[in-house]
């Protein structure tokens, strides 16, 4: 099983570049067709966030819906000791609190992949970051 990152779902929002749409709409239709995966609410609200940064509140809706189409895609909740840790893992590995938040909950959860063009999870040890 691997995770999905918030880019994976933008790129396919956004539909460009070209080169990353193409990969990420890939990875989504592996979903489709089957292949388990697991995101987290917090990637979720974080996708949310963008499309209402950039204008685009009333497509929040359509991207749930998608979402929640993808039937081998768990969504995970972030609990509190997650977001506790994620504290440390921030320092541990230099990276922002989603990520590390993201390691967090990859960590409960089992999983050492994850699908992502944020080279960031690359110097983590432990963790294969796939983009393709």
């Amino acid at each position: 099983m691997r995770f999905v990152d918030a880019n994976v779902f933008i790129y396919v929002l956004v539909g460009s570049p070209r080169e990353d749409y193409e990969t990420a709409r890939r990875i989504l239709r592996r979903i489709e067709g089957g292949e388990e995966a697991i995101t987290s609410t917090a990637i979720l609200q974080e996708v949310i966030d963008w499309l209402e940064y950039n204008g685009r509140r009333r497509e929040v809706g359509d991207f749930l819906k998608a979402v929640n189409s993808y039937l081998t895609l768990r969504k995970a909740s972030p609990t509190w000791e997650d977001m506790l840790s994620a504290l440390d893992r921030m320092e541990e590995a230099d990276l922002d609190y989603v990520d590390a938040l993201t390691l967090q909950i990859m960590a409960r959860e089992g999983v050492e992949e994850i699908y992502s063009n944020d080279r960031d999870f690359d110097r983590v040890p432990g963790v294969r970051r796939i983009w393709r």
